[in-house]
């Protein structure tokens, strides 16, 4: 849900748009978007040893690897055709200047990833598919 707010800035009277995603809040003054970090969100992941966290995919029993946030693809550990285990790296997201470790939700086979390294994507993007390992 958006609210909209209005704050005062060094004596200039500015409205806001803001909305609260997954432990970030997105502001909107005029035609800029800023994203912040809610420091001890419930709902953020634990930091890693490095400046990467393992964020996971929205849907992880689907074998669709969507993008919980807004950001850029650093790096993509898969390609189409591999065979991955629930909670391997698939692609590395950076949002605001954090790495974030999207991994697979499913054991099975890559079987279509829908960006490149550079490529920015909106929240809820499909990022890539996983078909599910067989049964038998």
């Amino acid at each position: 849900m958006t609210e909209i707010r209005k704050f005062t800035i060094n004596g200039e009277e500015i409205n806001a748009e803001i909305e609260r995603l997954n432990g970030f809040l997105r502001i909107k003054i005029g035609n800029k978007v800023h994203d912040i970090l809610i420091e001890g969100a419930p709902d953020l992941p634990k930091p890693a040893k490095s400046k990467k966290f393992n964020r996971g995919t929205k849907n992880n029993a689907s074998g669709s690897v969507v993008s919980s946030i807004p950001g850029k693809v650093v790096s993509i550990d898969v390609a189409v055709g591999d065979t991955v285990q629930s909670g391997q790296t698939i692609l590395i997201l950076e949002a605001m200047k954090m790495q974030n470790e999207i991994s697979s939700g499913i054991d099975g086979t890559v079987a279509e990833v829908n960006v490149s390294e550079g490529d920015s994507v909106e929240a809820n993007f499909l990022l890539a598919r996983i078909e599910p390992e067989p049964h038998g």
